[in-house]
């Protein structure tokens, strides 16, 4: 029953089944009709695909940090990767953040803010984490457009309504519906403005108007934060989870696991997760206790730390390999972060 209802998603999500005069005819779809989280490998059904990734899942993290330059400060300050999600690979990044943060928040590790990729700082995530009084520092997706002017360069209230223009001049009048302002200004300052042809505003019948969301406004004022020195200054610590990135694959080999299903590998990645977080934890310790004799390199407390972990981990694997183990091909592991 298992391999017909596999076949049966086959043929529903890859093929085009049409009934002919001689029987039913069966059609190959084009690669773009063929939906990414269609079945990529009959003995894992929970693989997806990823034009950009390939087959198989993805690990998001986060991780701590310590925003400092001082590389003694660095050594003896503990950084734990604090969350592991694995999902299919099709899964947007967009949708990750939110996840994390209540999961981090349910185990008393909610941060104060998060350092992220442009596609986990939407402006919905923005506002959803804020809420729950976590600030994310993010690039904004998309661009400001060249030789034109941005919301950001008009003064607002606290509200969001316009006070004044770029070149000083108050609006006639200001008015809002639910979540979308309107500014009127007055056609014999638009007319002659330096800036008439790169101002978002638009001449009306009467008068000129800027028309804008409470969204737009929000995106605007972020886009003007990025080229502030103190969002550089922020945002570059955030470079330093590609050499958590590197450690997780290079130190526990997560991108190639011999296991399948998503139950089994969400199993093994956050068994190797907390892998480095115990090594983390003993480089600390011996950059803490640097005159003892097990803090010395290649001393004793380093190679018990080891031995024990590998014993436990040994002992639980041994116990869970028969349901999980596979001489199938490897599926690949995406990490996000």
């Amino acid at each position: 029953m298992h391999s017909y209802k596999q076949l049966e998603r086959i043929l529903n999500e890859q093929c085009n089944v049409t009934s002919g005069d001689g029987g039913a005819v069966v059609q190959v779809k084009a690669p773009r009709e063929i939906p990414s989280n269609s079945l990529q490998n009959p003995s894992d059904p929970d693989a997806a695909y990823s034009g950009h990734k390939g087959q198989g899942y993805q690990v998001q993290i986060m991780e701590t940090y310590v925003a400092t330059d001082d590389d003694t400060v660095r050594e003896k300050t503990l950084n734990l990767i604090t969350h592991v999600q694995v999902e299919p690979a099709h899964e947007s990044d967009a949708n990750a953040l939110l996840p994390a943060v209540s999961a981090t928040k349910e185990i008393g590790l909610a941060p104060r803010e998060i350092l992220a990729d442009s596609l986990y700082g939407s402006d919905e995530n923005c506002q959803k984490a804020e809420e729950s009084g976590v600030q994310i520092i993010a690039p904004t997706m998309g661009g400001r457009k060249e030789n034109t002017l941005c919301l950001s360069e008009f003064e607002t209230s606290a509200n969001g309504d316009i006070v004044s223009c770029p070149q000083g001049h108050a609006p006639k009048a200001v008015k809002k519906k639910k979540t979308r302002h309107t500014a009127v200004f007055d056609s014999s300052h638009c007319n002659g403005c330096p800036n008439h042809g790169q101002c978002p505003i638009k001449s009306g019948k009467q008068n000129h108007y800027l028309r804008y969301t409470e969204k737009e406004l929000r995106i605007a004022k972020r886009r003007a934060y990025e080229q502030t020195d103190a969002f550089k200054d922020r945002y570059r610590w955030r470079s330093g989870v590609e050499a958590t990135m590197s450690e997780y694959d290079r130190r526990t080999g997560a991108k190639r696991l011999r296991v399948r299903g998503l139950k089994a590998v969400r199993f093994c990645a956050t068994l190797k997760a907390t892998g480095i977080n115990f090594l983390r934890a003993v480089a600390v310790w011996i950059a803490l206790n640097p005159d003892t004799d097990d803090g010395k390199p290649g001393g004793r407390f380093l190679n018990h730390a080891f031995l024990i972990i590998k014993e436990q981990f040994s002992r639980k694997w041994r116990s869970l390999k028969t349901g999980f183990w596979s001489r199938a091909p490897k599926m690949s592991i995406c990490l996000k972060y």
